[in-house]
């Protein structure tokens, strides 16, 4: 048996070794982070296999139609209603989010091409692809982006139990192969393939591999009436694909950027978490939301983990979406501009 081979069934069967353990213990992303982590052992090792450069812009679709699922009718409503509390709280979560980069930079923690992209508040996976496509080192900033999930993440868990009856909380396991609705699989597809061309075509686009999809599968659901198909078959591949990808990129250098982090992420994380939860406490007063919806919808990253705390919660989940996936589009629209005129002021 070659080489290669031998190297692929290891990064498979650790794969999967990893994702049933962190899966086990409740860990956010764990079908990305378990890959992502099996890639970085491997490449430490001297056995990376080699991921076709195909396949990664491929599962960028995929992660951008995952966003638009959330494009409904009603987002549109809440935005049009409630639009100067979600301009103004993402605003201030990417000035927090600019501002600890911007000390992480200064105090010569990270690179320039990094430092900007590793507490940028916006979905971990998505920063860590405009990082790649910006000059940015994948590997720390993939590492900067999963620990300011799982902090932030569990923070969101120990105040919502706050409020939450925890036997009120019910977990939905979505089957691993649901029936399949061809229609809607088509139309996702179509809309899919027509963003990556377009991307293809027009590359100067921020992001354009994941923002094209994303925008054109929303615009398909909203307009065409259909359901955003992404089985578990089809979405669990492409979160290895991009923890392969992350990790597999992972070098000893690396690894002592990512040791000289670890303070500095810490205390950065926190002083977010702090100061969304300060908009929220002003949100849910002037909007006359509830506590636990502001909070959730202020609060700087892991979507995953806010939408099933919001869905299990009884919090306003639409409303938390909306703001959520209105900082992920500015983010990805005026992150490189911001973060690349950043640089350019203070490196």
């Amino acid at each position: 048996m070659s080489s290669k081979i031998i190297n692929w069934l290891l990064l498979a069967g650790l794969s999967l070794a990893l994702v049933y353990g962190l899966g086990a213990i409740g860990c956010p992303a764990y079908n990305f982070l378990g890959p992502m982590i099996a890639g970085v052992i491997l490449s430490l090792a001297g056995r990376a296999p080699k991921v076709p450069g195909w396949s990664f812009p491929l599962a960028q679709s995929f992660i951008g139609a995952l966003v638009a699922r959330g494009f409904s009718h009603g987002f549109w409503a809440i935005l049009a209603a409630s639009w100067p509390y979600l301009v103004a709280g993402t605003i201030w979560a990417l000035a927090l989010g600019a501002l600890m980069s911007l000390a992480l930079l200064k105090l010569k923690m990270a690179h320039e091409k990094s430092a900007f992209w590793c507490l940028s508040p916006g979905g971990a996976a998505i920063m860590v692809i405009l990082a790649d496509q910006h000059g940015g080192d994948m590997a720390v900033v993939a590492f900067a982006q999963y620990f300011r999930v799982l902090l932030i993440s569990l923070a969101a868990v120990m105040v919502s139990s706050l409020f939450i009856d925890s036997g009120s909380v019910q977990n939905v396991r979505v089957p691993f192969f649901p029936p399949i609705q061809w229609i809607d699989l088509a139309l996702t597809a179509a809309a899919l393939a027509t963003g990556l061309l377009l991307a293809h075509l027009f590359p100067f686009v921020p992001g354009g591999q994941l923002l094209l999809p994303m925008i054109l599968a929303g615009l398909s659901k909203n307009y065409l009436g259909h359901n955003i198909f992404l089985p578990p078959w089809l979405l669990y591949p492409c979160y290895a694909l991009m923890g392969w990808r992350i990790g597999l990129s992972f070098t000893k250098e690396s690894l002592k950027a990512v040791t000289r982090l670890i303070p500095g992420l810490f205390f950065g994380v926190m002083a977010m978490f702090l100061g969304c939860a300060l908009y929220g406490a002003f949100m849910a007063k002037a909007a006359n939301l509830d506590p636990l919806t502001a909070y959730l919808a202020s609060c700087p990253g892991g979507l995953d983990a806010v939408t099933i705390i919001a869905a299990s919660s009884g919090a306003d989940l639409p409303f938390i979406t909306a703001m959520q996936a209105m900082r992920l589009i500015v983010v990805i629209s005026l992150g490189p501009w911001f973060y690349s005129l950043l640089s350019k002021r203070f490196c």
